[in-house]
């Protein structure tokens, strides 16, 4: 007959595949967050192109009415004129010139100054509607980036809370874990002291340590020193975002004191004067691609369709630096196994 395991065994074991199915759920909802995450900042970007539209939209909109405005005095001026004047009829200034020829010519610039300014007044018409509904066009752009911005901060958040409560749980349920095991290990320890003769004096030997429990986060190794270069923008641009490991990951942001996943890139770039757009699809478009046996430190290694998920820097050797989430922030990490495998690789033309 089989020995009869004891009951906190059992418990452990219970607790060791509960916290192994928490730790499958934490993946998943850091998964989740990468996915909203890289959401915000296309959201973010295209946000910021529409304020910019509106912007100029407004500005030509405003130069319309100013000119349009000149023209109407103009016109005015004009009504004054011929009132004055007694007549501007082509046909009667005709007939009431004295010699013919004059009054031809008189017809004939009459006709001339009235048709100009009537086309130049539609032409301002037509220009006035077409920034009126350019503005408004670009504000219902706006309002609609506006609007997906906000329902994307309203996952981010919703997110949040659900990884901040598996976190919790976790936390419990790894502390109950170590405490089980503790207990398991004094039993047994108790057991083989009770049935083992009294031992010779040797050195006491210290009690094994609980498992470590689990991580979640990705990999991140140690920040190590920049490739050597001659110099160069990768070199300048990779020695300055491995100043900021350790710095925070806020969405939107672009240092100097927190960053997103293009915001770190953004940042470092510029520190060798390269100018970058604070989003990973924009960046990817504008690269070369490469492939993976291509790559050199400096490149950018993208995630997810046209890069629109994330981007970070290849440092060589196998290894990125970049911000990916809020538990990590900027970081360096392996280029494999840290999340999903990368959609492309592009070389900035610099």
């Amino acid at each position: 007959m089989g020995a009869i395991q004891p009951a906190a065994a059992d418990q452990t074991s219970d607790k060791q595949a509960e916290a192994a199915q928490i730790a499958s759920k934490l993946d998943a909802l850091d998964s989740q967050m990468m996915d909203l995450n890289s959401q915000y900042e296309r959201a973010n970007f295209e946000l910021h192109q529409a304020q910019q539209k509106v912007a100029d939209a407004q500005r030509l909109a405003d130069e319309t009415q100013q000119e349009l405005q000149a023209r109407q005095e103009q016109l005015r001026g004009y009504a004054v004129s011929a009132y004055q004047g007694g007549n501007d009829s082509a046909g009667l200034d005709a007939i009431l010139t004295a010699a013919p020829d004059e009054g031809v010519i008189k017809r004939a610039y009459v006709e001339s100054v009235s048709g100009t300014r009537q086309d130049y007044v539609d032409a301002l018409k037509t220009a006035k509607a077409a920034a009126k509904d350019d503005s408004t066009r670009l504000g219902q752009a706006q309002a609609e980036a506006e609007r997906k911005a906000a329902e994307i901060e309203k996952a981010r958040t919703d997110a949040a809370a659900a990884r901040d409560q598996q976190q919790a749980l976790s936390d419990r349920v790894q502390g109950e874990l170590a405490t089980l095991v503790a207990q398991e290990q004094a039993r047994r320890q108790a057991e083989q002291a009770a049935a083992a003769p009294p031992p010779a004096p040797a050195a006491t030997r210290p009690a094994p340590s609980s498992p470590a429990p689990r991580s979640t986060s990705p990999v991140v190794v140690d920040a190590p020193a920049p490739p050597p270069g001659n110099g160069g923008a990768a070199s300048i641009a990779i020695s300055a975002a491995l100043s900021q490991v350790g710095k925070p990951y806020v969405w939107g942001a672009a240092g100097p004191d927190a960053y997103d996943c293009s915001g770190i890139v953004l940042w470092a770039y510029a520190k060798a004067g390269v100018s970058l757009p604070h989003y990973s699809g924009a960046m990817y478009n504008m690269t070369t691609r490469i492939s993976a046996s291509q790559l050199q430190p400096g490149d950018l290694v993208f995630y997810g369709p046209g890069g629109s998920d994330h981007v970070a820097i290849y440092m060589g050797g196998n290894q990125l630096v970049h911000a990916f989430n809020e538990r990590s922030g900027v970081a360096v990490t392996a280029l494999a196994g840290w999340w999903k495998p990368p959609s492309g690789y592009g070389r900035l033309n610099i």
